[in-house]
């Protein structure tokens, strides 16, 4: 079996105070081997969503045969995997494009999965604990 990686991501905004955050977990073997989380000012709910992505993209140096990036976001992956337009967010979205560009040279096989947010995802819900409490 080759080098293959999960990367769970969550993004969450508190709207009253548009303070947010990011949580990044990181799978192999179904264990976590990394994690993190970082706060942000001034934001929405949606930018949060792209930019734990773009975290974890940005996180990855080196080659892997396959990686799955699983999100509960409907609009993320809608962007990214059907095309959808975006209009907004523009700034996060050339973001993301930069560090896809970049993973791409490390793996050609990358994957962004859904997984129903609040459930019974263990992964998921330890992203979106690490997110909410940042």
């Amino acid at each position: 079996m080759g080098k293959l990686l999960t990367i769970y991501t969550d993004g969450a905004c508190q709207v009253s105070t548009s303070n947010g955050g990011v949580g990044v977990v990181f799978i192999k073997d179904n264990e976590v081997i990394y994690q993190f989380n970082k706060h942000f000012k001034n934001v929405t709910n949606n930018q949060m969503e792209i930019m734990a992505v773009v975290y974890a993209l940005h996180a990855i140096s080196t080659n892997f045969d396959s990686i799955t990036v699983v999100s509960d976001s409907q609009y993320v992956l809608g962007c990214i995997n059907n095309g959808w337009t975006r209009k907004k967010n523009q700034n996060y979205w050339k973001l993301f494009d930069s560090v896809y560009e970049k993973v791409k040279s490390f793996c050609s096989d990358i994957k962004f999965i859904w997984t129903k947010g609040h459930d019974t995802d263990k992964f998921n819900n330890l992203a979106d604990k690490l997110a909410t409490t940042a």
